[in-house]
């Protein structure tokens, strides 16, 4: 809008104008309605961006759908995992393992996302108690929906079409990255959290193995759970895979090796005992295309 045409003074100015009557009020009217006109549609021009969202992404699966669909400008807080680049400027809210709702109120947001990976689970309910818009995106445990995850985000930051790209080229990403189908018997995989808990069926890392052509050797458990070395031996796994960053639990990858109920399985005796980044393959992601054909390499 130019400057000294401001709507209360063009108000003031018309009011005086008709009550003298005439024409040259009718001309000096239209005149001074133009660039007004023209302030106006500027201004209905900016709106999307005045109501851009002010987010909060709770998890790091979320963060990176944020990224994706080109919206990190408006993610002002996010989890302490979500490292990428374009949330820099965003605020640590602490670890998506246990959340609190100060943290997050004290940025002030229009809408909080995440998915099952943030913990505690009654943050939702704390934050939507304090007058919050909260979404709690992905309704099974396994990940097995989180196309729908990136579908839904979508709807909620106002990127549908580029959610329905994102969704569907993950979809053909990770059909691709079991293929070809296994020839022969599938191998039976193992995924351990630090030697002692195993991802069972309902579980992330039930769903990448499935996905790259392997049979769970936990599958007879749900969740993730503990197991005692000879439980463990007695899964008979051809490939275990253990979280590196749990070093301090095992000792070194030889010494994981080494232990009896390990080295008793086919993957011990193969030597098909790895280690693994545990975020990769303890949830799904954008990045679990890659992570199936990782894991797909060691058949």
């Amino acid at each position: 809008m130019r400057e000294g045409v401001r709507p209360k003074a063009l108000a003031r100015v018309m009011n005086v104008l008709l009550q003298s009557g005439g024409q040259h009020a009718a001309t000096v009217g239209v005149r001074l309605a133009r660039p007004l006109a023209g302030g106006l549609l500027a201004l209905a021009c900016l709106q999307p961006a005045l109501a851009a969202e002010r987010l909060v992404v709770l998890s790091s699966d979320i963060a990176e759908i944020a990224v994706a669909l080109g919206k990190a400008s408006e993610v002002v807080g996010r989890d302490r995992a979500s490292k990428a680049p374009e949330l820099a400027a965003a605020t640590d809210i602490g670890s998506s393992r246990s959340l609190s709702a100060e943290p997050v109120m004290r940025l002030k947001p229009t809408l909080v996302i995440g998915t099952e990976l943030a913990q505690p689970p009654a943050i939702y309910q704390q934050l939507e108690t304090l007058g919050v818009k909260t979404a709690k995106l992905g309704a099974k445990a396994d990940g097995s929906d989180y196309a729908q995850v990136i579908r839904a985000m979508g709807k909620l930051v106002n990127a549908q079409a580029n959610a329905e790209k994102l969704a569907t080229d993950w979809e053909a990403s990770m059909r691709q990255a079991g293929m070809p189908p296994v020839a022969g018997k599938p191998p039976r995989v193992l995924i351990t959290y630090d030697g002692k808990v195993v991802g069972g069926r309902n579980t992330a890392s039930d769903t990448l193995i499935r996905a790259a052509g392997g049979v769970n050797a936990a599958d007879s458990i749900d969740g993730y759970k503990p197991l005692n070395p000879e439980a463990v031996a007695g899964l008979a796994p051809d490939i275990v895979l253990i979280g590196e960053h749990n070093r301090a639990v095992y000792g070194s990858l030889d010494q994981f090796r080494a232990r009896p109920d390990i080295a008793a399985t086919p993957a011990g005796k193969q030597g098909k005992v790895f280690e693994i980044v545990v975020q990769k393959y303890f949830t799904v992601n954008l990045h679990s295309p890659a992570v199936v054909q990782e894991l797909r390499a060691r058949f």
